[in-house]
């Protein structure tokens, strides 16, 4: 017996060795000090406030406050602006830009999200006749669409999900659904329906399933029984307004405004606060993003990050070179993440 507990002794220090190297190179905190790559309106963006940022192969998408969206082609090292006037600005303006077709519904873009064969724009507009969503796809003459705000139900737009042959567009007055094929709108619900609340912040798309983050909590949609779930405080939510919702490996996280972190517990149909150990912890949220080891965690005084693999937190903040504090989204490429900040975007180089 002594021999076989000698044995397993021996063998117990090779098989720990292994495990504790068996972590990617990349995993545990970021490897400082840290190189940032800066873009504002003097490099070519359309407008210095980047509310969001879509990748696609080597092009790099920012939605701006008032200006429109800019692609950059990161090969190429240009950048072309899309606003509701085209680019290059048309050489006669009749005063009618909101009206004009085939280019952005209005210029304060709220969403990007890329699809198969295009990139679909979520606006958000404050008064008449603008806003709404459209989608640009290089193949297609004239390239840009132009959808209907479905009787101002999808008008003011701050979430979108791509779905199959359908988009969900969340709004501040629910959730419609298009359909890719006929391009008309499907459906559209509301608090009247079973939405948690009206103001739909974010929206995840999890197999049969449609998580909806509201002004009102958490709401799941069954797409196959055509049912609603709303998830409030007595289902763990200490904060009740959910800002961003994502998909972290099997779990899902939420972000409330106020700052709380949420996870999802699929056995107990739960959520469970999450306590982050960084030093911005009780700054509000913006938005959630998961690369495939951390969850970038975008809040008005910083971005906190969480390693998947370690379950290590750090923080980042102007000290370590972001633009601004204030930073509303991020969004990954192949050797960095973007970070879009009220001053313009940064780029976390990961690798050169």
């Amino acid at each position: 017996m002594k021999r076989v507990l000698k044995s397993l002794i021996k063998l117990s220090f090779p098989v720990l060795l292994v495990f504790s190297v068996s972590f990617p190179s990349d995993a545990g905190t970021l490897k400082r000090p840290l190189s940032f790559q800066h873009v504002t309106p003097r490099e070519g963006l359309s407008g210095e406030m980047v509310l969001a940022i879509a990748i696609q192969g080597e092009e790099v998408w920012f939605g701006t406050y008032a200006g429109g969206a800019t692609l950059y082609d990161k090969s190429k090292k240009v950048y072309k602006a899309y606003t509701t006037k085209g680019e290059p600005t048309e050489k006669i303006d009749n005063g009618k830009s909101l009206y004009w077709q085939n280019l952005l519904p209005y210029n304060h873009v709220s969403v990007i999200v890329t699809d198969s064969d295009c990139i679909w724009f979520g606006t958000y507009f404050y008064g008449y006749g603008g806003g709404g969503i459209s989608y640009f796809n290089p193949q297609k003459n004239p390239s840009w669409k132009r959808f209907s705000t479905n009787n101002s139900r999808a008008k003011k737009v701050v979430s979108m999900a791509v779905d199959g042959e359908g988009v969900w567009v969340g709004s501040e007055k629910g959730l419609a659904l298009l359909d890719k094929k006929t391009e008309g709108w499907r459906r559209f619900y509301s608090m009247e329906d079973g939405l948690s609340g009206n103001f739909v912040n974010s929206l995840l798309v999890r197999s049969n399933f449609l998580w909806a983050g509201t002004n009102g909590g958490i709401s799941r949609f069954d797409k196959v029984k055509k049912t609603w779930k709303t998830y409030s405080q007595k289902e763990g939510l200490t904060e009740i307004e959910i800002k961003s919702l994502v998909s972290a490996g099997q779990r899902i996280w939420a972000g409330g405004i106020g700052g709380a972190l949420f996870e999802h517990d699929a056995v107990s149909d739960l959520w469970k606060k999450i306590e982050p150990t960084d030093s911005l912890k009780g700054g509000g949220i913006n938005s959630l993003t998961v690369t495939k080891e951390k969850v970038f965690i975008c809040r008005d005084n910083g971005v906190s990050i969480y390693d998947l693999l370690t379950g290590q937190w750090e923080s980042l903040t102007v000290s370590d070179g972001l633009l601004s504090n204030t930073v509303f989204c991020a969004a990954e490429d192949k050797n960095g993440v973007w970070f879009g900040t009220d001053k313009g975007a940064s780029r976390l180089v990961l690798k050169e």
